[in-house]
């Protein structure tokens, strides 16, 4: 009888883990840069725009409705529209790209501590004492990104909203409505049990070093 062979290959394995790292370092290396430039750049325009939803929206182009003051543009792109307003004081021009700069963060904290992982995988230390909390910081990553920033959006409407007086009752634009997403909690329940695994493989490392 022939004995049983067991083979164990690696998903990656070291030419794609290292692969994997590199190009995760580069995205959080652009993701960081966005994050910053964006706002500065949008500083040196006039305007901004943010996302909202008319009452009667149908198509994708460009029109007006009743109510809508001067030097105010809004494109439909069905189901909502971006609100463009030609003029906003600089404070207003910055916040506009708040929800952008945040996802881009959560981008680049994502990649950076995702790449430091495989990196230690790919060293050969996969129980690194720092992966399990870098598992963590990539679910509060994931909830910045998938949470907080459409939380942003809403908030900076609000406040462009407001400046422009169009944000009472009579207002022919509602907030972009959104409700509570389940993917991206899910997926930081996922990554903090793959933390608390880690941990776990560290600790039961360690006891396995010290009875040797």
């Amino acid at each position: 009888m022939l004995p049983l062979m067991t083979t164990s290959r690696p998903f990656l394995g070291r030419t794609g883990t290292n692969l994997g790292a590199a190009v995760l370092f580069v995205v959080a290396g652009v993701a960081a840069l966005v994050a910053v430039v964006q706002p500065i750049n949008q500083l040196t325009q006039p305007g901004g725009s943010v996302v909202v939803t008319p009452s009667d929206l149908t198509g994708d182009r460009a029109f007006d409705l009743p109510g809508l003051p001067e030097g105010v543009v809004l494109t439909a792109a069905d189901p909502d529209a971006l609100l463009t307003a030609f003029e906003l004081p600089a404070g207003l021009r910055a916040l506009t790209e708040l929800p952008a700069s945040l996802g881009a963060i959560a981008v680049a904290v994502g990649a950076w501590l995702l790449a430091r992982t495989l990196w230690a995988i790919h060293d050969g230390h996969p129980f690194d004492r720092r992966n399990p909390g870098r598992l963590a910081g990539l679910a509060a990553a994931v909830v910045l990104g998938g949470l907080v920033v459409p939380l942003a959006e809403g908030l900076v409407a609000t406040a462009v909203l407001e400046h422009l007086d169009l944000a009472g009752p009579d207002s022919p634009l509602v907030l972009l409505s959104t409700s509570l997403p389940l993917t991206p909690i899910g997926l930081a329940f996922a990554l903090l049990a793959a933390a608390e695994a880690f941990r776990r493989g560290r600790a039961l490392e360690d006891e396995i070093e010290g009875t040797v």
